[in-house]
Parts: C-alpha cells; structure tokens; sequence
C-alpha cells in the first residue's frame, strides 16, 4: 500500500529548474501571439503584390481578406468543445498543423480559389489560438503571476503586427509577398516543437481524472503548500460543475457568463479592430494625404500599440485588471469624444491632422493598458474549469462576429453618421464597457480561479 501512495503521490519540490519550467510553459504558448498577431497584419502589404500574380475582382480581394475573420468565428467557435475534450496543448498543436498546411499552401499556389481556402484554414488556425492559447495560459500559471502571463499573449500579440509591417517594408522592395508569408513558419515551428515536451494543464488533467499527472504538473510548478491548496480547490470545484454545453448556461453561471459575453463583444465595439485595418484611411481623412506619411502613421499606431501592452505587463498584477480595465475604458472613451470634437473647431487642416494623430496613439495607449489585455483574463478567469474552454470559445464566437459587423459594416455608420459621429458612437459603446468592468467585473488578482468562481456564488446568495 505505502508503494502504490508514493506513485501517486510524486516527491516533486519547487526548485529554481521548476520556476524555468512555469516560464518555459508561459512563453512558449505565448507565442501563438505572434501568430495571430502576424496573420492580422501580413495581408496589408503582401496585398498590394498578391494582385500582380493572380488577378483578383474588388469582390474577391475583399472575400479573400475577410477569410481569415470567417475561418477565425468557426475556430473560435468549435475550439471549446475540442479543447474541453482533447486537452488545451493538444489544440495548440493543431493550430500549428493547420497554420503549416495554410502558408505552405499559400506559398505553392498561384490560384485564388487555393488561395481563399488557404486564408480560411490560417482562419481556422487563429481562431483555435484564440481560445486555447489564453485557455492553457490562465491553467498553467500560478495566481500571483498569472495576469502578467496572459498578458505576455496579448503582447506577443502586438509584436507580430509589428513584424509583419516591418516584414512587408522589407520585402517591398523586391515584391516577394510569399516570402512576406514564408517568415511565419518561424515561430510556427518554434512553438510546435516546444509544446511537444510541455505538460497538459493540471486543471484539465483533473478534469479527465488523471490525478497523478496533474499532481506532478502541480509540484512542478508550486510549491508543495500551494499544490496541495491548488489540488484540493480544483477537485472540489469538479464536483460542482458538469462540462456539457447547457452546464454552462446553468441558473448559477448566468452571471459570470454574461459578463464575458458583454466584456467580449465590447472589446470589438471599441473600434480596434476598425481603426487598425482602416489606418491608413482615417489618417488620411485627417488630412495627412500622403501615401508614405499615412503608412508611417500605421507603423506608430502598431508601435504604441505594442509598447502600451508593455506597460501593462509590469502594471496587471501589481494595480489589478479591473484597475486597468477602468482606466484604459475611460481613456479610450475620453480619446474618442476628443476625436468627434475636432471637426467641429474649424482649425486648419495641418493642425487637425496633427491633433488627430494625438488622438488616435491615445486611444491605441489606453485601449493596450486596459481592455487590450484585460479582455483575455476577463473572459477565462471567471468560468469553472469543466465549462472554461466553451465559455472562452463562446465569448470570443460573439467577439468575432462583433468585430465581423463592425468591420463590414463600418464604411456604411461613416457615410450615415461621418467621421466625427462614429467616433462618437463608438465612445458610447465604451462607456458601456466601463460601467459593465465597473458594477460587474470582480477584481481577481492574485486569487485563484476557484476563489474567483466562489466571488459570483456569494453575489448571487447576497442576491
């Protein structure tokens, strides 16, 4: 008997090697970040020399830029049951597969319809980055860091737009978009092969009643107190919680969940996504009307992007997200009442420009500090383990087809509302997300998921 308890029990310390293997765990499912990040701003220059090789209609560049956003909803989608089902490092490998098989497709083609279907299969692949990467990062991480973790993706994030802007300012010259595609087989591969000797979380482990490695992932990562706590939380939440999907809109869920889902939704309805496809365009409109001088306007937008989520990973455990969620909502929200006033002062066109400009790496500073980050832990921290991976995928489900709708149809609120009127639509749209962040959003650092589930249950009593 005392044999088979030592099996079950491994003898595993937190040492210094331990701590390499939470960071190693961190990084390296991080960089499906950069993933993502470089498939968002690829298209933007390789674009411009894709039309050279296979002639495209206007129809069928719009069809084969908005590929990626249609292959992203069903990822985003279908990610929650497979992740809850297969395991979280399982479907980050996947996404790896598929983000393989869509640029050496790409790279091989010179056909649009191969074409199209490699950009929804790179689609497919975001999609599922989307949902497992911040899945396996908020279960793998320790309490005290784990906002900072989840914020390492977001920066990665950032950083892969801004590689892929300078890629394509280096292959312009030579018009070689596939090898604009080609670089991102880098860290496709890096974060493959990595994630071929990394752990599965110990969360899900439990989930599958696989105890003795999720105790051994627990000791690795923790200390032997804090394991033992961990396990002991874990456990007693699996009892409370089944893992199918209308276990997930149960009566005692109703709450954390739709605080997701809005937090999720409003993310989109900032404009971020609108102003970062659009920027050249909205400069331009500022009256910057130069080619070159509204493309090194989009290269600041995606730099102060970048350095804002820097600021916000030293800043996320230290002042907490709802902090952070706070004040970046209503900076955003100030920036863009800024911004819908403008037109209206009568200044010179040189100046408004100028002050546009202002305006615009505001509202970028303040959406990567707050709502850039937040939007990650907000919608996985606050569902149970055996329903986390469809919630997650849910909430970025509604989080893709807002950001679908708003991009569609944001040439249309222009034309109704002008510049300045949908600056102010979208103000009010944040100020919505501040006030859900401010009444609803419970503040969860340093607390551990299971604590951060027992924060609703008790709202809900008090109710």
């Amino acid at each position: 008997m005392q044999k088979r308890q030592k099996k079950s029990m491994p003898k595993i310390v937190a040492t210094k090697t331990n701590n390499f293997l939470v960071f190693a765990m961190i990084f390296c499912a991080g960089l499906g970040g950069i993933l993502y990040g470089y498939d968002i701003g690829v298209i933007s220059g390789a674009l411009l020399f894709v039309q050279k090789v296979i002639p495209m209609t206007e129809s069928q560049i719009g069809f084969m830029v908005g590929a990626v956003l249609g292959g992203g909803i069903v990822g985003t989608l279908v990610t929650g049951y497979f992740a809850d089902r297969f395991g979280r490092r399982t479907m980050i490998l996947a996404s790896c597969v598929l983000f393989f098989i869509g640029i050496i497709s790409i790279l091989l083609t010179s056909s649009f319809v191969v074409l199209l279907i490699s950009r929804l299969v790179l689609g497919l692949a975001v999609g599922i980055v989307a949902v497992a990467v911040p899945l396996y990062l908020t279960e793998v991480a320790p309490a005290k860091i784990r906002g900072r973790s989840i914020t390492i993706f977001q920066l990665l994030l950032t950083f892969g737009i801004v590689l892929a802007y300078f890629v394509d300012l280096l292959f312009t010259p030579s018009g070689n978009w596939r090898g604009m595609f080609a670089v991102i087989l880098i860290p496709t591969s890096i974060l493959f092969f990595s994630m071929c000797f990394l752990p599965e979380t110990p969360r899900w482990l439990l989930s599958k009643r696989r105890k003795v490695l999720a105790e051994k992932v627990l000791l690795q990562t923790r200390s032997v107190k804090e394991a033992q706590k961990e396990l002991k939380q874990i456990q007693d939440s699996l009892k409370k919680t089944e893992s199918n999907w209308q276990a997930l809109f149960a009566r005692n869920l109703w709450l954390p969940l739709s605080v997701s889902l809005v937090i999720a939704a409003c993310n989109q309805l900032t404009g971020i996504n609108v102003l970062l496809q659009y920027a050249p365009i909205m400069i331009q409109k500022t009256g910057l009307h130069s080619d070159l001088a509204s493309m090194f306007g989009t290269v600041g937008i995606g730099l102060v992007n970048f350095l804002g989520t820097i600021l916000a990973f030293f800043l996320i455990d230290r002042f907490g997200r709802r902090f952070l969620l706070l004040i970046g909502t209503a900076g955003v929200t100030l920036a863009y009442i800024y911004l819908g006033l403008l037109p209206h002062l009568g200044l010179a066109e040189q100046l408004q420009a100028e002050l546009s400009l202002i305006g615009f790496a505001t509202f970028i500073a303040f959406f990567a500090i707050g709502p850039g980050v937040v939007v990650w832990l907000a919608i996985s921290e606050l569902l149970p383990t055996k329903v986390r991976g469809k919630g997650v995928a849910l909430a970025l489900f509604i989080n893709s087809v807002a950001g679908f709708l708003l991009s569609s149809a944001f040439l249309t609120i222009e034309n109704l509302l002008s510049v300045a009127g949908t600056y102010l639509l979208f103000a009010g749209f944040t100020l919505v997300y501040f006030l859900v962040a401010f009444f609803m959003l419970p503040e969860t650092k340093g607390k551990t998921l299971e604590e951060i589930q027992q924060f609703y249950q008790k709202k809900k009593s008090a109710k």
